[in-house]
């Protein structure tokens, strides 16, 4: 199982995020729970899941004090903002959150049809890019394909291929 320092420098060395920051958005992860601390003497060790939750995390551009916060709204996001627990259980679709998707491109990057993942940092909303258009993953309820904020759209896009090279360095043996 690889450990925090392998999947800080492997977000460093393939996603191009600084390693500072990477470790100080775990840290804020850790504290607030969303990824299980290590031991005395046992460093943390780092599943799929949690190498996506820190890949939302740093890619938000969130503050420090609300990057947890951000990490959730981003993983709890829905397609277009639509709630399918709405919707009739007869029709109804299964949920699919941001976190599947990018869970998905983690644990098996050869399958995967997403080609980028773009993070926006002013407002929750997080953008797979595919081979055949983009999926736009917004807070359940939100006004899709309208700007949630007044200012301009800043977002943090990283490609498929450089997440795909990351989780293979981390869990090439495990996939």
């Amino acid at each position: 199982m690889p450990n925090l320092a392998s999947a800080v420098a492997a977000l460093h060395d393939y996603c191009g995020f600084p390693a500072a920051r990477v470790r100080t958005d775990a840290r804020r992860l850790i504290e607030d729970k969303l990824i299980e601390p290590g031991g005395p003497g046992i460093a943390v060790e780092i599943t799929q899941a949690d190498f996506a939750l820190l890949l939302l995390a740093v890619a938000s551009g969130a503050p420090l004090r609300a990057v947890a916060d951000r990490t959730v709204e981003l993983f709890n996001c829905v397609p277009n903002g639509v709630d399918v627990g709405a919707m009739p259980e007869a029709i109804r679709p299964a949920k699919r959150t941001a976190f599947d998707l990018l869970h998905d491109l983690v644990w098996s990057p050869d399958t995967s049809p997403v080609t980028a993942v773009e993070v926006c940092e002013n407002w929750p909303e997080v953008t797979f890019h595919t081979r055949d258009g983009v999926v736009r993953f917004q807070p359940a309820g939100a006004l899709a394909g309208h700007w949630s904020g007044s200012k301009q759209r800043r977002a943090t896009t990283v490609p498929a291929s450089a997440i795909a090279l990351a989780a293979k360095h981390l869990f090439g043996e495990q996939q």
